[in-house]
């Protein structure tokens, strides 16, 4: 080769490197995609948490019920009320209204099946509206912690 004509020769050039904007197509399918599972997760939880707070109320009620000290307060008569309270905020005034007693049990067992009743209850099931007196700490910590448990985990 003639030495004049690889002196005019110049060094190649490479081009400028890629860049990372303008974002390729796909990039821009990722970014949407992200952004929209993050945006449903958020709105999932926010929904959940708002449908979800009848219970938080009723078990910190739940709470100050257990929390009374006095002889004459009907513990058993107020976790049943609110439980029924709760039972109307979740399935509807028109189903759950006219239950009482047997139905009303049933009814409890049935919409938390997985929640194991205490077999005292429905043994005693009439002492719900008997005179204080006539209840025991163990009749009402039985109603107490099915409640909790009911409150917690019954379907909706």
């Amino acid at each position: 080769m003639d030495p004049q004509v690889l002196q005019q020769l110049h060094d190649i050039q490479l081009p400028d490197p890629i860049g990372w904007w303008p974002l390729a197509f796909a990039w821009w399918i990722l970014l949407l995609s992200v952004t929209s599972i993050i945006i449903g997760i958020i709105w999932y939880f926010t929904d959940q948490r708002r449908r979800n707070v009848y219970r938080r109320q009723a078990q910190r009620q739940l709470q100050q019920i257990m929390r009374q000290d006095s002889p004459d307060t009907n513990k058993i008569l107020q976790i049943n009320a609110l439980l029924k309270q709760v039972a109307i905020s979740a399935y509807g005034r028109r189903r759950v209204a006219a239950l009482h007693q047997t139905q009303w049990l049933q009814f409890l067992q049935q919409n938390a099946n997985y929640i194991p009743q205490p077999p005292s209850i429905p043994q005693h099931s009439d002492r719900i509206y008997a005179p204080p007196s006539q209840q025991t700490n163990e009749l009402i910590n039985a109603w107490h912690d099915y409640a909790k448990r009911w409150i917690k985990g019954h379907h909706q």
